[in-house]
């Protein structure tokens, strides 16, 4: 995992500038290389080949081409095998030669071939071009911004403010997308106006010659490729080794220890409890690390402590308190460089930190799990309108009893499938009161008609093709969070359930396969038996990353820092939120009249962000 930047001009001093801020994506090296037209800047984090062999920005063996690399690919040891039978030979062991000669030898139509997280630009001096490209689900970040003949692109936007030039003005689509409807890195836009994000599966050729882009879409998710096994034990075997293989690529593809990330959730235990069905070495003496809060109704210590007990591995756990999110918060906000929609990333912060305190720079992690399976049980109100329009009234009140069997009266689902099939401007109206952010009226009126968010996200669609927008446009959000902590702590996150292979299996199957009888991520829970403690396997109470914010918000410095906030007179003047209303709200949750944890957190994360960013 590394930092990449460049541009489109020669500029040494900028380029140290960009390479320096990201120095915590790769603090093992740091290269750069430049000439009469580009720029090219590289922090290494060495997780492959760790000799200077493997250091960027790496050249092609006739010196024509340049790489510039953040990520991995998984199955360069096979691609580096079918390349040696077609004539290329390699100086080295890494994955980044593998992707210089997989271009010289299929050009653009390489992406295909690779089976990982990536982004990466290419220095094609022949063609007088840059070429850079994303994975297919985004997990590896890549922002620009292309002003006139100029182009400037990195890992983190922090790196891209460095120019002098680039104005600091926030992106107020971005903002209103943030507060009234709780999504943001859904679309290309960031929260910085200018700079832009490539896209999930996406390129961008760079003609160095006229300074013209064309961007292109390289993948998208399949749908309506039907599954052709018929014995439904077929179809869970072909999960499980798809799983396996999966965990097994990122366990191994690795000169240094890998670690899990252990919730106690059902995605992540699932990685953790597989590891000893692997069969590989690296499967011995892993470690994994977990965030608890004994004492509250969301501590899952006891979901950590069964698959600790059962694999035996090493497991380390932290605790954390609104004093120790008050000692960072200043930290995050910088990392993360936009705001973030909940508390709970601090706990996945605060299990980076704990795994790094081990020694620990790989870690494998659960993510995208929910997505795929189905796991948010807002989900299921897809279901329950998918099955009745497509006339099968018997198996939408099947998931109705099971929803009320497994979860009691849980009213998610069935008001979301209200909400999928209400008119946009109703959409609009209930999200705003959903989150219970008090907008200025100016500025909800200007956003409002702007935002194409109530009509793209909650329309009526079949599950797999919500599971799939959201693979699109929440995913992202996720996968950003994760980065920049994991980042923060030079640490590298990989994420079995982000396979493209198994991505694309789990959409050729039905519904039945994602939510069966009420309960969630039926084919993982079906494929675990045996392995998970069942407990685990079965439990049906979703929590992720929690925090007991809602209490932190009652504690005295945390009083004092969102007073300080809330009173402010660069506050007061945002135009975004209503400060006397928020102020009141506050009030009452002090009060115990009522609970906005998360309005408050986006005000105070919100104004954090333009404080440090912005102003």
């Amino acid at each position: 995992m590394c930092g990449i930047c460049g541009f489109n001009w020669n500029d040494p001093a900028l380029l140290g500038r960009m390479m320096d801020v990201q120095a915590h994506r790769g603090p093992d090296a740091a290269g750069a290389y430049a000439d009469e037209r580009v720029s090219l800047g590289h922090r290494r984090l060495s997780i492959i080949d760790l000799s200077d062999a493997g250091r960027q920005p790496m050249a092609s063996a006739d010196g024509r081409r340049r790489i510039v690399f953040n990520g991995e690919i998984y199955n360069y040891v096979e691609l580096a095998a079918e390349l040696r039978s077609l004539g290329h030979t390699f100086r080295t062991r890494t994955d980044t030669e593998v992707i210089l000669r997989a271009y010289d030898a299929w050009g653009e139509a390489c992406l295909h071939r690779f089976n990982g997280m990536f982004a990466f630009a290419i220095y094609d001096a022949p063609a007088r071009r840059l070429f850079l490209a994303r994975d297919r689900f985004g997990v590896k970040p890549l922002h620009f911004r292309h002003a006139g003949p100029k182009f400037i692109f990195a890992s983190e936007i922090k790196a891209i403010l460095q120019h002098p030039d680039v104005p600091r003005r926030p992106d107020p689509l971005a903002v209103y997308d943030y507060l009234a409807l709780n999504c943001y890195n859904h679309t290309e836009r960031t929260f910085f106006d200018g700079i832009v994000s490539l896209g999930p599966g996406e390129c961008l050729t760079l003609d160095l010659e006229t300074g013209r882009a064309a961007r292109a879409k390289w993948y998208e998710i399949p749908l309506g490729r039907p599954c052709r096994c018929a014995d439904p034990r077929e179809v869970v075997g072909r999960f499980r080794d798809l799983f396996f293989d999966a965990i097994r690529l990122r366990l191994t593809r690795s000169d240094v220890e890998v670690g899990s990330c252990l919730s106690g959730g059902l995605d992540s235990s699932s990685i953790v409890c597989s590891l000893g069905r692997l069969g590989v070495a690296q499967a011995a003496g892993h470690q994994t690390f977990s965030i608890v809060f004994p004492g509250t109704s969301f501590d899952e210590s006891r979901y950590v402590d069964d698959v600790v007990a059962l694999t035996g591995l090493r497991g380390h756990s932290v605790t954390s308190t609104a004093d120790r999110l008050l000692d960072d918060l200043d930290r995050i906000v910088y990392h993360q460089e936009e705001p973030f929609g909940a508390p709970g990333n601090f706990a996945q912060w605060e299990v980076m930190r704990l795994a790094r305190s081990h020694g620990i720079e790989v870690l494998l992690d659960g993510q995208g799990g929910d997505e795929l399976l189905a796991g948010y049980y807002f989900f299921m109100g897809y279901l329950l309108l998918e099955y009745l329009a497509s006339g099968r009234p018997g198996l939408a009140a099947a998931e109705a009893v099971g929803l009320l069997r497994h979860h009691g009266l849980m009213l998610d689902p069935f008001l979301a499938a209200v909400l999928f099939s209400a008119p946009a401007s109703v959409k609009a109206m209930l999200g705003r009161r959903y989150f219970r952010v008090p907008l200025v009226e100016d500025f909800r009126r200007r956003m409002e008609g702007a935002s194409d968010v109530p009509a793209r996200m909650y329309s009526r669609m079949s599950l797999n093709q919500a599971l799939a927008y959201r693979m699109k446009f929440s995913l992202p959000q996720l996968l950003r969070e994760e980065d920049r902590n994991s980042m923060a702590f030079s640490i590298e996150s990989r994420l079995p359930f982000l396979d493209y292979r198994l991505v694309e299996f789990l959409f050729s199957l039905g519904p039945e396969w994602k939510v069966r009888r009420g309960m969630t991520k039926h084919i993982l829970r079906e494929a675990m038996r045996g392995i998970l403690p069942d407990r685990v396997r079965l439990r049906t109470y979703k929590l992720g990353f929690p925090t007991p914010f809602t209490r932190w918000l009652r504690e005295p410095r945390m009083q004092q820092l969102a007073g300080g906030i809330l009173g402010s007179e660069s506050f007061r003047s945002r135009g975004y939120l209503d400060a006397a209303r928020i102020r009141q709200l506050y009030a009452d949750h002090l009060a115990g009249r009522t609970s906005v944890w998360q309005t408050m957190w986006k005000a105070i994360n919100l104004e954090l962000w333009l404080r440090k960013f912005i102003d």
